[in-house]
């Protein structure tokens, strides 16, 4: 799946949106403001095309904005790269491959392409995570939540009313229980991230308990200790690592080494 390093002027007239473009939802946001760049400092990056040059109608498979903006400046032709006469999936894996990077892409296209891909490659999330060149833990957390949260969750993510992490929170405190997960997502936005570990690891060991129960026992007073520790330094990049491959922040990471370490041990009874 090679792209050509030779731009072409093609005409807008010739090119049509693949239906493998990762971009399904919000197309044509912040197109005006685009418009006006493009306008005054040019293309900066050209699209990407399936077929070969000579043989329209193309296929736009990376650039659906850039595509938009151009037509609404309006300009006749568009700066292109191609990458030949690619499948479908090598094309939906060049589209979502381009826009991982990109801040503009929505969650939801995310996830539903990112699931494509895994049922596509049989439930192989590892081939995804090496197709797509991102963690392991990004590719299940996107399955995660394409294949378990609300139709509630998947909207206020749309709507970046949510975080993604508040909505893997929920689904793992809510342990299947549609209605729970609902009210917690209303709540989850106000805890403190201690409040939401303790009811998430609660409702994990008491997958009966009611949202009235998890949400108390989550803002219970709790005595915490902060403990300054000194770490070698392939402890701090190992640690960094790990935050980084599981999506977490360095402390979770840290308080869940330290935590199943004491347990193994016998010095520590049950989650804390």
């Amino acid at each position: 799946m090679g792209i050509s390093e030779r731009i072409y002027s093609i005409p807008l007239k010739h090119i049509r949106i693949s239906e493998c473009n990762a971009r399904l939802t919000d197309k044509k946001i912040g197109i005006e403001e685009l418009a006006q760049s493009i306008k005054r400092h040019g293309l900066l990056q050209p699209v990407t095309l399936r077929g070969s040059y000579g043989n329209p109608p193309y296929e736009l498979i990376v650039g659906q904005r850039r595509y938009h903006a151009h037509r609404l400046i309006p300009k006749s032709t568009i700066e292109a790269v191609f990458c030949g006469d690619i499948n479908d999936w090598e094309a939906k894996i060049l589209s979502l491959t381009e826009n991982m990077h990109r801040v503009e892409l929505n969650h939801a296209d995310k996830a539903e392409a990112i699931t494509a891909l895994y049922l596509h490659y049989n439930r192989n999330d590892r081939r995804v995570s090496r197709e797509l060149d991102i963690p392991l833990r990004t590719v299940r957390d996107y399955i995660k939540i394409e294949e378990q949260a609300t139709a509630k969750a998947k909207r206020l993510l749309r709507e970046g009313r949510i975080r993604k992490a508040d909505v893997k929170r929920v689904i793992d405190a809510a342990q299947g229980d549609t209605n729970k997960a609902d009210r917690l997502l209303d709540k989850m936005p106000y805890l403190s991230k201690y409040e939401k570990s303790r009811a998430v690891r609660y409702s994990q060991s008491h997958p009966k308990a009611s949202f009235e129960e998890i949400i108390e026992v989550s803002q219970k007073q709790v005595i915490e200790t902060t403990i300054i520790l000194s770490l070698p330094k392939e402890i701090v990049i190992a640690l960094n690592k790990a935050a980084y491959k599981l999506s977490m922040d360095r402390e979770s990471v840290a308080r869940k080494a330290l935590s199943d370490w004491l347990e193994n041990k016998g010095f520590l009874k049950g989650q804390i």
